[in-house]
């Protein structure tokens, strides 16, 4: 019975509050190391067609959520499908509002498949991060 006081107990809000803007964090600065890595190749490849600029954003913004996604749930511990939905939704609405501001374009059906990437890959790094076990170690 103490051992489910415990739990709860560190189980508050605060736990929720600091295992999203951990993940989100995390995300949103490897979504950056990925795309200057991505800006680099395009240097040294000199022109690429648009089309392969739109996947390769799509490809980083997936592998971003899918860290975010991992990292929130590995904190949290419980609930990885949601947990690493919500933090992936929240990079998109972020990465939304960031390009609407800084850009004069509509939104189009790409923003919806990146909906799309950010949800299917954040859920999915949640789920692995809640079934990943852990160490075993022996004293």
């Amino acid at each position: 019975m103490k051992a489910i006081k415990t739990t709860i107990a560190q189980s508050g809000p605060s736990l929720y509050i600091k295992a999203l803007i951990c993940g989100i964090s995390t995300g949103c600065i490897s979504l950056i190391i990925m795309l200057l890595i991505f800006s680099c190749l395009l240097l040294i490849a000199g022109t690429l067609p648009h089309d392969y600029l739109i996947w390769l954003d799509i490809i980083a913004c997936g592998i971003a959520s899918f860290i975010s996604g991992y990292l929130t749930a590995r904190i949290v511990k419980n609930g990885g499908l949601i947990w690493g939905a919500v933090s992936s939704f929240i990079m998109f609405i972020i990465q939304l509002v960031a390009g609407l501001i800084n850009a004069e374009t509509e939104i189009s059906y790409i923003t919806f498949i990146k909906l799309a990437v950010f949800l299917l890959l954040g859920s999915i790094g949640g789920i692995k991060a809640v079934n990943k076990k852990d160490k075993i170690r022996i004293k």
